[in-house]
């Protein structure tokens, strides 16, 4: 059964199986997934769920729901799929396949095809280079899917690996501040990085890299 994650500053707090055709999420607490925030409406989103397909859409939310980033109003869940309400955190786990089911697709992939076959995705290497201080030059691999930079207490930021996209995103911050991307801070959403792309967290700046594997 396909479920949801809910989490707040990396720290998961409960699941929530999707075990009905909707499932509300909100900060009133009649909701089936009650966030007690005020950055998250009354009514915010719900997920509709037809036979093994999840739909999340946004019930016009004050603050906006967010996919990987992306602000969206609706959008069909993917296995991964990263949901920001306010806050807080939900990521899509979708409903594992039977052994039947795999067999049929494993059947499917060995037939011959008249079509040329797809080409394998480009495995990516992500790097940041220290652009400033006494560690300017110094080059760190992004090898795990999350990655946190910064200073405790003063401020701190995560890199997260969603496929093969990488994003930016603000844990905590003194004062309120957050991560600058591009000498913009990038509040509380989190942002896609791009290759080439400058990244200042607690005064370091570092320049974040994609080449290939």
């Amino acid at each position: 059964m396909a479920k949801l994650v809910l989490s707040f500053q990396g720290r998961v707090l409960e699941d929530f199986p999707l075990d009905k055709p909707r499932v509300s999420v909100g900060r009133a607490p009649d909701n089936d997934i009650c966030i007690e925030n005020l950055a998250v409406s009354g009514r915010h989103a719900v997920i509709e769920t037809v036979l093994k397909d999840s739909f999340l859409v946004d019930l016009d939310s004050t603050n906006g729901t967010f996919v990987n980033g992306t602000a969206v109003s609706r959008h069909p869940l993917r296995n991964g799929d990263y949901i920001t309400i306010g806050k807080h955190s939900l990521t899509y786990h979708g409903e594992m396949q039977s052994q039947g089911e795999a067999e049929v697709e494993k059947t499917i992939a060995m037939r011959p095809t008249s079509k040329a076959a797809e080409p394998a995705p480009v495995a990516m290497i992500a790097k940041l280079q220290v652009q400033n201080g006494g560690s300017a030059g110094r080059e760190m691999t992004l090898s795990k899917p999350l990655t946190k930079l910064g200073k405790a207490g003063f401020q701190v930021a995560a890199i997260s690996r969603r496929q093969q996209d990488y994003y930016l995103e603000h844990i905590e911050g003194k004062d309120g501040r957050t991560p600058k991307l591009n000498g913009v801070e990038i509040g509380l959403q989190p942002r896609q990085l791009n290759s080439g792309d400058l990244v200042e967290i607690a005064g370091t700046q570092l320049k974040f890299m994609l080449s290939v594997a």
